[in-house]
């Protein structure tokens, strides 16, 4: 039988991030493991739309009327349009990667949990309040919760109550594009991937480029899949200073090309030496978001560029979290 899954990426804006990439590359891969439903995506009218090669014969893109930084206001849209889509047509599944988490008691809910920084005071306070007062309420009534890191499920099960038995560890992986077929003779500089966010900590990685004697390129959201590509071979080390991340995909695939990394000593980066990462340096994290030092790092980078050691990214493949996130789905 035929089931419609409405996807709601609402809250994806028009630059890459995390959440837009695993976005794509899931929807690359689930009609082929649901062909037997139609999956219909909501993109945000300001938001950027899918990339023209997201195409397949059960996949149907949708422009909603809501912005997609519009907070409060689009939740709000979006509660109203998905119940009016429901009573049009009754969705037997909801993959939402962006809230609101509407109509929980009449649909299968398979919510993507990207991090918890609302939590840890990240991000404004009409977002922190949605976030544990209408958000996580909402978590406990999904049939499936899936996190990009082990770290994100095991918070989750602890802080907001989810049932154990519902929560699933759905990693990030690295996009085979961003990977150069061949690295030049000679990388030089340090790279920092990272938007303007205090959560970052930019200003930290700008300083031990410069206590160790590099220069630093900094690559925002903005930059493309080939940007990204040649920045991770040219380049002779990566810093990522961030104070919370859910998974930390820059350092996953630096990490794939053959970039060693030095990374501040949080869960999401621990989490990749846990799935195997190697060349990856943990040191504590800078003092907070505005944070013009970062002491350790330097030397840190010091030791790896004098060691060359063997450098590859965590365990785990885009196919795998398709199929984990298709299983969620009831396939």
């Amino acid at each position: 039988m035929t089931r419609l899954l409405l996807v709601d990426a609402t809250g994806l804006g028009p630059a890459m991030s995390g959440a837009r990439r695993r976005m794509e590359e899931v929807l690359r891969r689930l009609p082929a493991l649901l062909p037997q439903d139609v999956l219909e995506v909501h993109w945000a009218a300001d938001g950027g739309g899918p990339p023209a090669w997201l195409a397949a014969d059960n996949l149907v893109h949708v422009t909603a009327d809501v912005g997609w930084q519009s907070g409060a206001l689009r939740w709000r849209a979006r509660g109203r349009q998905l119940r009016e889509r429901h009573r049009a047509t009754r969705f037997a599944a909801l993959l939402v990667d962006h809230g609101p988490l509407a109509l929980a008691g009449r649909t299968r809910l398979v919510v993507t949990l990207h991090d918890l920084r609302y939590l840890h005071g990240w991000g404004s306070l009409p977002r922190r309040l949605v976030a544990r007062w209408h958000w996580a309420p909402a978590l406990r009534q999904a049939a499936a919760v899936l996190a990009v890191a082990p770290h994100v499920a095991r918070e989750a099960t602890q802080r907001l109550g989810l049932d154990p038995a519902r929560v699933r560890v759905a990693a990030n992986a690295v996009t085979p594009g961003l990977v150069a077929s061949s690295a030049p003779a000679e990388r030089a500089g340090a790279l920092l991937v990272a938007r303007e966010e205090p959560r970052k900590a930019c200003a930290a990685a700008q300083a031990a480029a410069r206590e160790a004697g590099l220069a630093l390129t900094h690559l925002r959201g903005e930059a493309s899949e080939a940007a990204l590509a040649s920045a991770y071979a040219q380049h002779c080390v990566l810093l990522a200073p961030s104070l919370e991340e859910g998974y930390d995909l820059p350092v996953a695939e630096a990490l794939a090309a053959g970039l060693p990394v030095v990374a501040s000593d949080i869960p999401a980066h621990r989490d990749l030496v846990a799935l195997g990462a190697q060349g990856l340096v943990l040191v504590p994290p800078p003092a907070g978001p505005r944070a013009r030092a970062w002491p350790g790092a330097a030397a840190a980078v010091a030791r790896l560029l004098a060691q060359a050691p063997r450098v590859a990214p965590p365990a785990g493949s885009w196919d795998g979290t398709a199929r984990t996130v298709a299983e969620a789905l009831g396939a």
